[in-house]
């Protein structure tokens, strides 16, 4: 019998041009090209998105909840009646995807908001429920009494818990949470990435000196800390160009801030980049910028760090867990853009430090975020449950 398994997702690609859930996707398709059998039960959040879709043997079902074309981190307050019909449709879909393909084993992504929805099912079907925690489910766990007795309450139910970081893990047995059954092990780099970080070679002269955001346009990724540090990086560093890609609801506004502030010609929005396109575009990237005021272990980072470009990231907790400041990259403040700047100045004049962080940071993901050691994790994971 063919090893079955339910990937429970509260983000998963929409499209080709998707970045959403990419490192999901990857871990569905390794899965399936393994030999598994694999479905994957997702909310439905554009119009656009198919309800059904099946791509290289993996089944995607989506369950509809009158999103409204917004994710669910754009809400400035939780949609409960929203959240209900989420529950309910989720739970109905995700029960006949586990009975109609036999699912041994249900994994899912996110304690909140998909968590309770595959321990209820692990509970009806007693199926051994298997849950990664990705940074947001924990934040919004610190938020309220409620939401956090939902959080430990699934987390209690998974026979083993993955995180991302460290710093999760610590957060979790101050909760209280077994740690005996708590691994941790970021999502994986593609050899691709790997491969484009070793072949890299030395600027050419005169060449333009390119910095990459690659965050979503939330206002969590704080991008226009970024568009703020612009003007002083060009008083230095006149032919930089800052690339931004991604989509979401603050792009209008960065672009009319751009303006305003005399840079546009500088910065290029590049909107969604498909995940297939990322590594040409780390390819010409010297540094790589995130601004996010609050993190797991992001994926973009270790895939730029992967490439061979040097990061500039903001000093939050799980980013020290990667970077170590002025050795194989920059920590800044979250609300400071003149030491931003500076700091992107300094990475871009300082080829001698950005090239020995790139063997570094090339050897550092290698040894712990390499995708086909993630896949050896999750396997023995696994294996118990479906001999």
């Amino acid at each position: 019998m063919k090893k079955s398994i339910l990937l429970l997702t509260n983000a998963y690609p929409d499209s080709p041009s998707s970045y959403r859930g990419i490192f999901i996707k990857r871990i569905a398709l390794q899965l399936e090209h393994e030999g598994w059998k694999v479905s994957v039960v997702t909310p439905k959040i554009f119009r656009e998105s198919e309800y059904f879709k099946e791509e290289k043997g993996v089944r995607v079902f989506r369950f509809p909840f009158f999103a409204g074309d917004r994710l669910l981190i754009e809400y400035s307050k939780i949609p409960y009646l929203r959240m209900i019909l989420y529950y309910i449709t989720g739970t109905f879909l995700t029960l006949y995807v586990v009975l109609r393909y036999q699912c041994q084993l249900v994994h899912a992504h996110w304690a909140i908001p998909t968590g309770p929805i595959g321990a209820v099912i692990g509970m009806l079907l007693r199926k051994p429920l298997f849950v990664t925690l990705h940074g947001s489910d924990l934040r919004m766990a610190m938020q309220s009494s409620f939401l956090k007795t939902i959080f430990l309450w699934v987390c209690r139910k998974a026979r083993h818990l993955t995180c991302v970081s460290e710093e999760m893990k610590s957060e979790l047995e101050n909760m209280g949470i077994d740690s005996s059954k708590v691994a941790v092990f970021p999502m994986g780099v593609d050899d691709i990435f790997f491969d484009i970080g070793m072949n890299r070679g030395g600027r050419k002269e005169n060449q333009s000196l390119t910095v990459l955001s690659n965050r979503n346009l939330q206002p969590i990724y704080n991008v226009s800390h970024l568009i703020r540090a612009i003007p002083g990086v060009l008083g230095a560093v006149p032919n930089a160009k800052f690339l931004i890609a991604g989509d979401g609801p603050e792009r209008e506004r960065l672009g009319e801030e751009a303006g305003r502030l005399g840079v546009a010609a500088s910065v290029e929005f590049l909107g969604k980049i498909p995940h297939e396109d990322m590594p040409s575009l780390l390819e010409k990237t010297d540094v790589y910028v995130s601004t996010s005021l609050s993190d797991g272990t992001s994926v973009s980072l270790l895939e730029a760090m992967a490439s061979g470009a040097f990061p500039v990231i903001t000093d939050i907790a799980a980013n020290k867990e990667w970077i170590t400041d002025g050795t194989n990259g920059f920590l800044v403040p979250v609300d400071d853009e003149t030491s931003l700047a500076h700091k992107i100045i300094q990475s871009l004049c300082n080829e001698g430090l950005t090239e020995e962080a790139r063997q570094k940071n090339w050897k550092m993901v290698r040894e712990k975020a390499y995708l086909k050691h993630h896949m050896e994790h999750l396997r023995a994971i696994y294996e118990p449950y479906v001999r």
